[in-house]
């Protein structure tokens, strides 16, 4: 009888469980930022903010449906391009607030019965994702409520921070940061759990690449690598992108004696979802701060962080050809003591022309590309056709 008594007891914690957990066992949440609105019209009318942005916390199911309980998150934001609003204090004896009016539960949270607490607003940090460090974050628990999760994106609350910036975007970056796990957020324990308090496998889509707050329509393009270094020729700068949206170019902006000065511009590829990879070296080199200025069609434009080095010229390095081997596009840097108008030429090893591209080198440091998406792979030389350039290199293209 008592064994009968403790099977029918476990089959009850059984069927509890399926019905409340097990569509979420196995499966995995995922949760992002998205802004939802931008208002260029200073809050208060009091200055600092130049303006206002909200976006929202969404979650759904990967896959099926899954029943939620508790959910801890928070974001992560630039404290330096955007502020939280008149009203939203951080008391230093007690920092904690309980649905802060800067953060409102969606209707669909609400109506579930959740209520966002222990929201800890004035989090100073220090963290550099991809090139975007942020400085500030809030976080808390949506608590006391169960809600099940589609494929579809619910909203679960919607924030509010003022912007400092001028230029877009505006408010800076914000990302999901919630001192959870998160693929492929660098996260320590599960994010969500069940009625029954199982934990969730959660992806945090909105940790390695940070959305920007401004300007609604007009994204600026989204910086996912950016290097400096030195090599044996120079500094060597390198950067990539995740998004373009109408950009027009980058500009390489040096900072050597306490003036920022562009030294040389290259072409951005204008609209574009994929990864985008750019280099330039400067065979001046120095003790110097370099940053990359992107420029949008319309002239709005963002900096990349600043990236200081102390890297050596050298002095008898004239001519520099990169990368080696090349793909698609090979690129020549020149330093020269003159200004020179010169044809690059692009020879196949029986000596024919395949290519010509004029060029325009001006005193100091220039950096030129060169489409060879278009030859064939094999060997090649380079040279120029003004003799004082003394340019004759062997080159490969493979692919």
């Amino acid at each position: 009888m008592k064994n009968s008594y403790s099977k029918s007891k476990i089959v009850v914690y059984l069927l509890t469980f399926c019905f409340l957990g097990f569509n979420a066992w196995g499966q995995t949440a995922e949760w992002r930022l998205v802004q939802t609105n931008f208002s260029s019209v200073d809050p208060d009318a009091g200055g600092p903010a130049h303006g206002s942005v909200q976006f929202q916390l969404q979650m759904r199911a990967q896959s099926g449906t899954i029943t939620a309980g508790t959910i801890s998150t928070g974001f992560s934001f630039q404290s330096y391009l955007a502020a939280l609003p008149t009203g939203v204090t951080c008391p230093g004896s007690a920092p904690y607030q309980n649905n802060p009016p800067n953060i409102v539960l969606s209707t669909e949270f609400a109506t579930a019965g959740y209520s966002y607490n222990a929201v800890l607003q004035c989090n100073a940090l220090s963290e550099t994702i991809g090139t975007e460090t942020f400085t500030q974050r809030a976080i808390g628990t949506l608590v006391n409520g169960s809600i099940t999760l589609t494929t579809a994106w619910t909203p679960a609350f919607t924030a509010t921070l003022w912007t400092l910036g001028t230029s877009s975007p505006q408010g800076g970056f914000a990302m999901l940061h919630s001192g959870e796990l998160g693929s492929p957020g660098q996260f320590t324990t599960y994010g969500i759990t069940d009625p029954l308090g199982d934990p969730i496998p959660t992806n945090s889509l909105s940790y390695s690449i940070p959305i920007p707050l401004g300007t609604v329509g007009t994204l600026p393009v989204l910086f996912t690598n950016y290097n400096v270094n030195c090599n044996d020729k120079g500094t060597a700068i390198s950067w990539s992108t995740a998004t373009e949206m109408n950009s027009s170019h980058f500009e390489i902006q040096k900072n050597a004696n306490g003036t920022w000065a562009t030294i040389d511009k290259v072409a951005a590829s204008g609209n574009s979802n994929e990864i985008r990879k750019y280099q330039y070296l400067d065979l001046e080199a120095g003790v110097a701060q370099y940053r990359i200025k992107q420029v949008d069609l319309d002239g709005h434009f963002v900096y990349s962080p600043v990236r200081y080095t102390s890297c050596e010229s050298r002095k008898n390095i004239n001519i520099v050809i990169f990368p080696i081997p090349v793909s698609d596009v090979l690129n020549v840097a020149i330093r020269t003591d003159k200004a020179i108008r010169t044809e690059l030429q692009l020879l196949d090893m029986s000596g024919r022309i395949v290519k010509r591209q004029a060029a325009v080198l001006n005193s100091g440091n220039s950096n030129l590309s060169i489409n060879v998406s278009n030859l064939s792979t094999g060997e090649y030389i380079i040279r120029s056709s003004d003799e004082t350039l003394k340019l004759s290199q062997k080159f490969t293209i493979l692919r």
